[in-house]
């Protein structure tokens, strides 16, 4: 009895020891893996999904600007959104995603390991499911701004989107009025060419035009601002012959990458719109107008200011 009792005391204290050492273990984990380990539920536009808190590792293949807008760089995006001019300077180290085919971008998002995908591709959405937890965003179903509001909600910086958009629109009612004042009654357009085809654009479909119609209140030809600004119409495709409805006062002009737009630009029609002979026409680069992320916007707006007034934004 004396022996057992004493067996019984030696297995207490090992369990104390071994209890001991297990909550040690546990306080001394590094925090960040704590955090990583966190997950939370989000509402997706395919459902709930389960996600990191605090993801370290996000791959998205649209969704650049908005992450970087609030300090989070993914490690791999789409290589269009690296080209981004406005985005330059933010984006060293991140990688292009390989577009080759479906196939190479699954298999470098997979070795990258992420913890997080966001993607626009509603197909390949399955795919990326089995990768890692995977937020698809439906293109066009919010606006710019609830967009940006989202994606600084998956990774939790809803306070710097807040902060990010508090100062976007104090320079958006700073420039309101001197933009409205050198630009009268006048009517603004965009225009873009692609090979063989020209497109009209409103407020619904990047190209400035939710600054300039939307934020800043100017005015589209009548057929634009009816069907493509009050209206739903994200663009039409016209006519080289129609270009005189759908062109205001002021054009911004924009050409899809390696698209020749002779076919416009030579045409008497063109040359002969009150715009370009009054030499109001803004040449923007595609490439940075096609986005509509917080910090694009801001580039945006910076060149409309200084197109339609003449003065550059003082900060």
């Amino acid at each position: 009895m004396r022996a057992l009792k004493k067996i019984k005391k030696i297995g207490i204290a090992l369990a104390a020891v071994f209890s001991i050492a297990y909550m040690s273990g546990c306080a001394s984990r590094p925090a960040d893996e704590s955090a990583a380990e966190e997950t939370k539920v989000v509402q997706t536009d395919k459902g709930e999904v389960e996600i990191p808190a605090h993801p370290q590792r996000i791959v998205s293949d649209y969704y650049l600007g908005e992450f970087l807008a609030v300090d989070t760089k993914p490690v791999i995006a789409s290589p269009y959104a690296l080209d981004n001019p406005y985005l330059a300077d933010q984006v060293e180290g991140i990688e292009p995603m390989n577009i080759t085919s479906a196939e190479t971008a699954q298999e470098m998002i997979a070795a990258a390991e992420p913890d997080l995908i966001v993607t626009i591709t509603e197909a390949d959405y399955e795919k990326y499911s089995k990768i890692a937890p995977t937020v698809y965003i439906e293109d066009g179903k919010r606006s710019d701004e609830q967009l940006f509001r989202y994606i600084a909600q998956l990774v939790g910086k809803e306070k710097e989107a807040d902060e990010y958009l508090r100062k976007f629109h104090e320079k958006v009612e700073k420039t309101k009025p001197e933009v409205q004042q050198a630009v009268g009654d006048k009517t603004v357009s965009i225009v873009e060419v692609w090979p063989q085809q020209i497109y009209s654009m409103g407020s619904h479909f990047a190209r400035g035009g939710t600054i300039l119609y939307d934020l800043w209140g100017l005015k589209a030809p009548e057929t634009v601002q009816k069907e493509m600004v009050d209206g739903d119409e994200a663009y039409q495709v016209v006519s080289l012959e129609a270009l005189p409805d759908y062109t205001g006062d002021y054009i911004l002009y924009g050409v899809l990458s390696d698209t020749d737009p002779d076919f416009v630009t030579d045409s008497a029609i063109w040359n002969n719109l009150p715009a370009v002979q009054a030499k109001r026409v803004l040449p923007y680069r595609q490439v940075a107008f096609m986005h509509r992320d917080p910090i694009s916007l801001n580039g945006q707006l910076d060149e409309l200011y200084a197109f339609l007034t003449g003065k550059e934004v003082q900060e």
